[in-house]
């Protein structure tokens, strides 16, 4: 493979002019610029893109961590992000499958930084207070966390009313499916769903389940099937998994209890019954998060926070 250096050897010039030529620089004569670009042709050099960010101010590259690339939900902030950066001439470097796993971030972060990115876009994580980044960097899918960060915020507090609302009143025991609640966008959600909940004297029943593991989840959940007439899902796939085990066990959906999920996944009209779900507007999310990113790296430093807001949809799986 060529290197840069035998660019700069058969053209008879220095790695440096080499790198100004390929970074567009105006300070090259046209005959040099001229013999630079027939050598390059002629070996079919192609220029390593970290390298040339080195010799650049910026890199035109953006670093973004999503926690799981099978969730369409995350799939639809990329799409989001893109949309915006694209328009701008940036490119992106993803990296997925942090899950929830601090040093997964950490290190992606790192991995970013070697790469001489302009700034990152990555889900919410515990960011320790003593990481000295100097690196433009935006929190999506966060909870409503005032510090210096700029945090993208899904509504999670209106969400959890929603939840509630869509039950119409039609529940007398309620099991909430949740993550660990040490995530704040988890614990902020279900505090608000117990907060309503306690408002209309409805029981509930908390089930902590796994991150990686909706069918595992929904076998669990209806091991107790007698004890609840309404589930809220962790999301749209841990809904669908329910709704599969309830069929295996011959239970009718709303008919035996009702069920609520949460991303308005696409998936959701194509289960039967329909899914009733919380809309997060994941493509704004994205779009957003972007439109931040590029104000903090053009010098805006604004951290307050954005709240996204969410909309309840009404499918056959509630009353």
């Amino acid at each position: 493979m060529s290197t840069i250096k035998d660019v700069a050897k058969l053209a008879g010039v220095s790695v440096a002019t080499v790198s100004r030529i390929i970074n567009d620089s105006p300070n090259v004569s046209p005959a040099t610029r001229k013999k630079v670009e027939r050598v390059i042709k002629e070996i079919n050099y192609q220029p390593n893109q970290v390298a040339r960010t080195l010799y650049q101010k910026k890199s035109r590259m953006i670093g973004i961590i999503i926690p799981d690339l099978n969730n369409r939900f995350y799939a639809q902030i990329i799409d989001g992000i893109q949309s915006i950066l694209q328009k701008k001439g940036y490119s992106a470097l993803i990296s997925f499958s942090a899950n929830s796993n601090k040093k997964n971030y950490l290190n992606f972060i790192n991995e970013f930084q070697k790469n001489n990115i302009d700034g990152i876009i990555t889900a919410a994580f515990d960011m320790p207070a003593a990481l000295n980044l100097a690196t433009p960097l935006v929190m999506y899918d966060s909870a409503n966390i005032d510090d210096n960060v700029a945090r993208i915020v899904s509504d999670n507090i209106k969400g959890g009313k929603d939840c509630i609302s869509l039950l119409q009143n039609q529940a007398t025991r309620v099991m909430i499916q949740h993550w660990p609640l040490r995530l704040p966008t988890v614990r902020e959600r279900v505090e608000s769903l117990v907060n309503e909940l306690n408002k209309l004297n409805i029981p509930y029943i908390l089930k902590k389940v796994s991150e990686n593991d909706p069918e595992k989840a929904a076998q669990e959940v209806l091991k107790k099937s007698n004890r609840f007439d309404a589930v809220i899902a962790v999301n749209d796939i841990y809904a669908a998994e329910i709704i599969k085990e309830a069929q295996r066990r011959n239970l009718k959906i709303p008919a035996d209890f009702q069920l609520i999920g949460y991303d308005n996944n696409v998936l959701c009209e194509y289960t039967t019954p329909t899914i009733s779900t919380i809309d997060q507007q994941p493509k704004l999310i994205g779009q957003t998060a972007a439109r931040r990113l590029l104000d903090l790296i053009n010098g805006k430093k604004s951290s307050q926070n954005s709240i996204i807001n969410v909309i309840p949809i009404k499918r056959n799986s509630t009353y």
